[in-house]
């Protein structure tokens, strides 16, 4: 705001939800939450072993897809002629469960192990709600990609790509 207020240079920040998708970075260390979860399950399913997820698995998030997440950037870059930041993110409404997500992703891939919750680990914070109001009085009709069509997406990409994938 300032650097507008001094120099009249329009600047923004914008601000994503948990993004996943193609080319993502699929380390199990590191990576998002999703994509780590991919390659857990991609592991699982090839040694045949169960697939292990920590804490309960009732935490919710919301879920970016990575190609809806490039059409709000290019949106920000050609239209958003704020100074205040914009939160790019699909609304609470299609918060899921880490559960949820594990059970997508489960489904995607055919894995057919046994599903685990470690609850003796931690699930962290419950909820991280982010208000993508500001984003939809902007594009009010703005269409995401339903969240398991995304996740089957990013599981078909990462099992094509396995050898090349950031992991």
């Amino acid at each position: 705001r300032a650097y507008f207020e001094q120099h009249g240079c329009r600047f923004t920040a914008v601000i994503p939800t948990n993004v996943f998708g193609p080319h993502d970075n699929f380390n199990i260390e590191d990576g998002h939450v999703l994509p780590g979860l991919i390659h857990k399950v991609y592991l699982a399913k090839q040694t045949g072993s169960a697939l292990t997820i920590w804490g309960t698995g009732k935490p919710r998030r919301q879920f970016i897809y990575s190609l809806d997440l490039a059409r709000l950037f290019l949106w920000v870059l050609r239209e958003y002629d704020e100074i205040e930041p914009i939160i790019l993110s699909v609304g609470e409404e299609e918060e899921v469960s880490i559960r949820e997500a594990a059970e997508a992703i489960v489904e995607a891939m055919d894995f057919r192990g046994e599903l685990v919750f470690d609850t003796t680990k931690a699930d962290g914070q419950f909820k991280k709600t982010a208000s993508n109001a500001k984003l939809r009085h902007y594009l009010p009709s703005f269409q995401f990609t339903p969240f398991r069509q995304a996740v089957k997406e990013t599981c078909a990409w990462f099992s094509t790509n396995y050898a090349n994938a950031r992991k």
